[in-house]
């Protein structure tokens, strides 16, 4: 096939049946499989080459919408058994073709594609590197081999529950892919004030982080969506997609370009986002008790810590492992280490004041707010049973003690644990549920304010919980 520039949207199309008779005509049901889902931001998930669209657009000689032509030469490359790297190239080639048709004015009627230059210095957006982040090379490494595997889906997720430390993981991990995106890096935090980002705001973040002046950008979601991925079609670029909500608000920021590597970190499980989008997903958990006691020894100080060692490793289940509590923990004791670090310890333990771990300068920084979402992310139902295990005094149930508990059929047990689970506000393992000493707190506070009946474990031994310091 000729890479000679068309002249005309007509020709244009003309090659695009070329290349498809060039790879063996494949059907239109195989380019529509090969093609795969796609979400438009309405958050309808359709398929991204429907037959009657190939159909259309072959049929025809006006100039396709760039995103149609990024699938479909992918499509068909992949359906001629192409290399991923010769996938890459071409497809950036074509939409190099495309670009120009566009600005020559073969393409009035779709999405304006400003002239945007690459900048003289690529995107650098990624937020500051913590320097302290221990007991996680073994999650580095599973990280590594997962992003080796040979795939054409470049979209990673992070998952794991609240204060575990995905966004610190994944900025890390960021860092150290600096030589695999020479084009720059973008990142957008999908989570703000006031709830999850909208779509047309956050692809805004990112046309603004590739040089798109805000008049330049699109007032229409969709047609900010197909601006980005025009974009970035071409660019080897690593893209963090921060807190994500759920699959939903991810898909429309999906690159279609395979040489964008993206990577989404979520609470949620986002298992729809891996069936669909073939995205790999690796779990974070809470440390391991020894490196949670190092990192509660590097931010207090050893010099409070001798002959503690007894307090520190309680500190450390008291916070279930989970980094972010555990720096809150030592924070808190370091701005008044005159109590003593038993004392604290003690404070913590039996007067269980978990809750006063909110800092007084960052109130936004505490267990309850990075609980705060998953937990509104559940319904009445999931919240009530939440609450329900929350005061039973134990931290492990099986499924029928949790069905007893809340005087529900085991069925629903089950499904308001699973639930529960996809927002990691409990841990399913084969029939038993578990939830840590900072989930069992959490949900004593919030049986408080629902103003549940008080079980005989949520009597008089937690009434001293400080609501008002979560």
């Amino acid at each position: 096939m000729s890479w000679e520039k068309p002249a005309t949207a007509a020709e244009f199309v003309q090659r695009l049946r070329e290349l498809r008779l060039s790879v063996g005509q494949p059907s239109l049901r195989r380019l529509q499989q090969l093609g795969g889902r796609t979400t438009v931001p309405s958050g309808d998930v359709v398929d991204a080459l429907p037959r009657s669209t190939v159909s259309t657009v072959l049929r025809g000689s006006k100039l396709p919408r760039a995103d149609f032509v990024s699938v479909f030469v992918t499509a068909c490359l992949v359906h001629g058994k192409h290399s991923a790297e010769e996938v890459a190239e071409v497809t950036a080639h074509w939409l190099g073709h495309w670009r120009a048709l566009y600005a020559a004015g073969d393409g009035a009627d779709l999405v304006p594609i400003p002239d945007v230059p690459k900048p003289a210095v690529a995107p650098r957006q990624l937020p500051f590197d913590v320097s302290l982040l221990v007991g996680r090379e073994a999650d580095f490494a599973a990280a590594e081999a997962m992003a080796r595997l040979p795939r054409r889906e470049n979209v990673f997720l992070i998952s794991g529950p609240a204060g575990v430390g995905k966004s610190a993981f994944a900025i890390r991990w960021a860092h150290r892919q600096l030589d695999g995106s020479p084009d720059g890096q973008l990142y957008v935090d999908l989570r703000s004030a006031r709830g999850p980002r909208s779509t047309a705001n956050a692809v805004g973040a990112l046309l603004s982080g590739l040089g798109v002046a805000e008049a330049d950008c699109p007032a229409d979601p969709r047609r900010r969506v197909d601006l980005y991925r025009s974009l970035v079609a071409d660019r080897r670029l690593l893209v963090v997609l921060d807190n994500a909500r759920d699959a939903a608000q991810v898909r429309p920021l999906l690159a279609t370009g395979r040489r964008c590597r993206t990577v989404i970190t979520s609470r949620n499980r986002m298992s729809g986002l891996v069936a669909r989008e073939g995205a790999r997903r690796m779990f974070l958990g809470a440390l391991r008790p020894k490196a949670a006691r190092t990192l509660l020894a590097a931010v207090i100080g050893e010099e409070y810590l001798f002959g503690a060692r007894a307090e520190l490793a309680e500190l450390a289940e008291l916070c279930a492992y989970l980094p972010l509590v555990l720096r809150l923990a030592a924070v808190k004791f370091a701005d008044r280490p005159e109590q003593g670090f038993p004392n604290f310890v003690r404070d913590l333990r039996e007067g269980e004041r978990l809750v006063s771990l909110a800092l007084d300068d960052d109130t936004d920084t505490s267990p309850a707010a990075a609980l705060e979402s998953s937990y509104c992310a559940v319904g009445n139902d999931a919240q009530r049973h939440f609450r329900a295990l929350g005061c039973a005094g134990q931290g492990e149930f099986t499924l029928e003690q949790a069905a007893a508990l809340a005087g529900i059929p085991l069925p629903e047990a089950a499904r308001l644990a699973g639930l529960l689970a996809a927002e990691h506000l409990v841990d399913v393992r084969g029939d038993r549920i578990r939830l840590h000493r900072v989930l069992q707190a959490f949900a004593r506070v919030k049986a408080a304010i629902a103003g549940d009946e008080p079980t005989a474990a949520c009597g008089a031994g937690h009434g001293s919980l400080q609501l008002a310091a979560w």
